[in-house]
C-alpha cells in the first residue's frame, strides 16, 4: 500500500469524524458554525515541520518532512462546570492548555526517501497526550508528555511498528512549540518537530 492509499484512507476517515461529531452538535448549527468548522479545518491542513533521523549501522542524517495533528477526543481538567469538559476535533486552545488529556491521530510525511533506514515515507502515528500548564494557565508556558504508537513499513511493504514516548513545550497561546520524540526502534531513534496549532 503506497502513500496515496494511506493518505486517502485518512482523509476519508477525517472527514467522517468531523461529520459524527457536526451532527452530534446538530442544534447548534448555524452559518456562522459552518464558517468556523470550514476555517478551522483549513487551518489544520498546515503541517509542522519535522526532522526525521534516517540511520543505519554505518550511517546516520536528519530527514525533513510534515506532520498533521488530529485530535479526535479532548478532557479538560479546568473546564467551566457549566459545560462539559469533553471536546471533539476543534478543542479550545484555553481548555488544552490549561490541563488536559487527549486521543491524538498524527499523519506524517517525509519530503524525501529514507536512505539508511529503508522505511517508506509515510507514517501515522496515535495515542494520548497530556498538557500541563506552567505560565498563566498555559498560555505563556505549558508542557506535554505523551505515549505514541507508530504505524510503519518499509519499502518492501513490511510492517515495522513501534511505540515512541514524546515531550512537548509551547508558547504563544499553543499555536508554537517543540517536540522531541525518542522512538524505540533502531531506524529513526528521534525526530524533532517544531509544532503549529491553529485555532
Amino acid at each position: 500500500m503506497n502513500i496515496f492509499d494511506h493518505t486517502k484512507k485518512f482523509f476519508v476517515i477525517l472527514l467522517l469524524l468531523l461529520s459524527v461529531s457536526r451532527n452530534s452538535f446538530s442544534q447548534n448549527t448555524s452559518p456562522n458554525k459552518f464558517l468556523e468548522w470550514t476555517t478551522w479545518t483549513l487551518f489544520q491542513a498546515i503541517p509542522s515541520p519535522t526532522f526525521y533521523q534516517d540511520r543505519n549501522d554505518n550511517d546516520a542524517r536528519l530527514q525533513f518532512g510534515f506532520r498533521w495533528h488530529v485530535t479526535p477526543v479532548n478532557y479538560s481538567f479546568n473546564a467551566n462546570k457549566l459545560v462539559s469538559p469533553v471536546q471533539f476535533f476543534l478543542v479550545n486552545p484555553v481548555r488544552r492548555y490549561g490541563g488536559s488529556l487527549e486521543l491524538l491521530i498524527e499523519p506524517e510525511w517525509a519530503t524525501g526517501g529514507y536512505q539508511y533506514s529503508n522505511l517508506q515515507r509515510f507514517n501515522l502515528s496515535a495515542g494520548a497526550r497530556a498538557f500541563i500548564p506552567a505560565i498563566e494557565y498555559g498560555e505563556y508556558l505549558a508542557f506535554s508528555v505523551a505515549g505514541k504508537y507508530n504505524f510503519t513499513k518499509n519499502k518492501s511493504d513490511q510492517s515495522l511498528d513501534y511505540y515512541s514516548a514524546e515531550a512537548g513545550l509551547y508558547t504563544l497561546f499553543g499555536i508554537a512549540g517543540i517536540v522531541f520524540n525518542y522512538n524505540f526502534t533502531s531506524q529513526s531513534r528521534y525526530n524533532i518537530s517544531l509544532n503549529l496549532k491553529y485555532y
